[in-house]
């Protein structure tokens, strides 16, 4: 899941820069041709999901067979591999290769923890180019995708036939169907959070940060732009109005769907089998257009990055390519439900004849990436707590979003010292 929220701390700033300096610095393609066959290699996978696990350990015993080099697969929990990497990779126990959100791949640069890597073309075309940039840093590719996840539409059928097909007809919608005194809701969504809100600020000219020719600019914020003001406008017209109640969180509104009280949600694929488990004849669609454009979601890509401190860089590619070929991926999704962001498999129709999986798939074509370089960390937390103070009416948003970008600026500008 790509919700976050970041707790700023002076101390890690500083640890970060400290953690810079920690990293082993290599040519990570220096002397691979003459690089010895290792015996084994490690992986660490996602320990909150025993699916996840049980498929990596199947394809490490397939690479095993092929290769003759066993593979290690240690469940770790995803956002803790860099801190357990930072400690154990200096001591020789760390893994060769790592997994996480990609938003966290700039703070795994600035701290040493991952290198880049080196594939040609035939590989990296077989995935979406929006996956492709989201590993991306600085212009070196660090890592290959596994899974790639958006928000989109999720409705109940039988509450909502068909999804609207502009964000005006979901606002009247939501008005109609909407009767906060029996707890029923037209549509729910966590409007005070950036992750949720950044296709309406998308679709008015705002930004996280200017995107300059590929390179994201941390100089340049757009989150109190005009555009961005316009947008938060809108969100708060809906908390006025009692459309989406003050402080409703992911639990409540995850249990009043389920309880056939809302008709419709904003949510991401890893809430559907929870949804599903309540026998909820479900529908996923692309989010609706704002005036007139398709709705930029941020997306969110898990992929395998090579750790800094492995000792057979050639062979963990190898590995890593070989976990996200397009029949280890497919199998993938088969097995847990997570969408590849490999072209071929995007047009399979395992995906494209499941409405569920696809509209999902539909919704990620129009998305950004996330923000990955190192500044992002510092925008969370303001930015959020500006959507709180718009969603309860104690700022205007223009009051709530100038203040919150000062302080990012700050907090930016403090990390850099």
């Amino acid at each position: 899941m790509f919700k976050k929220c970041f707790l700023i701390s002076m101390v890690l700033v500083l640890a970060m820069g400290l953690l810079a300096a920690c990293g082993p610095k290599r040519d990570p393609n220096a002397g691979q041709a003459a690089e010895g066959k290792p015996d084994k290699l490690v992986v660490w996978e996602n320990a909150d999901q025993g699916e996840q696990i049980a498929h990596t350990k199947k394809l490490a015993a397939e690479f095993e067979k092929k290769t003759g080099i066993k593979v290690e697969v240690v469940p770790v929990s995803l956002l803790k591999q860099q801190e357990k990497l930072t400690l154990d990779g200096p001591a020789g126990k760390g893994a060769d290769l790592v997994t996480w959100p990609h938003d966290n791949l700039g703070q795994a640069v600035v701290k040493g923890l991952v290198q880049p890597i080196k594939v040609d073309d035939s590989v990296t075309g077989q995935y979406e180019e929006g996956s492709i940039r989201a590993l991306t840093y600085d212009g070196k590719l660090m890592g290959l995708p596994k899974v790639t996840e958006s928000i989109a539409l999720i409705y109940n059928k039988k509450l909502m036939p068909k999804p609207p097909e502009t964000f005006e007809e979901l606002y009247q919608f939501a008005k109609a169907n909407t009767k906060p005194a029996e707890k029923k809701y037209g549509v729910l969504f966590e409007a005070a959070n950036l992750y949720y809100t950044h296709f309406l600020i998308s679709a008015n000219g705002g930004y996280i940060f200017k995107d300059q020719g590929g390179k994201l600019d941390p100089n340049d914020i757009g989150l109190n732009n005009p555009g961005t003001v316009k947008a938060l406008t809108e969100v708060q017209k809906w908390y006025k109005e009692g459309l989406i109640p003050q402080g409703v969180t992911a639990d409540v509104i995850n249990g009043l769907f389920k309880e056939g009280k809302v008709a419709a949600v904003i949510n991401g694929p890893w809430a559907i089998r929870d949804y599903q488990s309540a026998n909820i004849d479900l529908g996923v669609a692309p989010l609706p257009k704002v005036n007139g454009k398709d709705a930029q979601t941020l997306t969110g890509v898990k992929g395998w990055y090579l750790s800094a401190y492995s000792k057979s860089p050639k062979y963990a590619t190898e590995l890593m390519q070989f976990l996200t070929s397009k029949e280890a991926l497919k199998t993938r999704f088969e097995q847990t439900g997570e969408i590849p962001p490999h072209k071929e498999l995007l047009a399979d129709p395992m995906i494209t004849n499941d409405p569920v999986v696809n509209g999902f798939a539909e919704q990620a074509k129009f998305g950004v990436p996330m923000p990955s370089i190192p500044e992002m960390f510092q925008v969370w937390t303001p930015i959020n707590d500006a959507h709180n103070f718009i969603a309860s009416g104690k700022q205007s948003p223009e009051q709530a979003l100038n203040q919150a970008v000062k302080l990012v600026k700050e907090q930016i500008k403090v990390q850099k010292q």
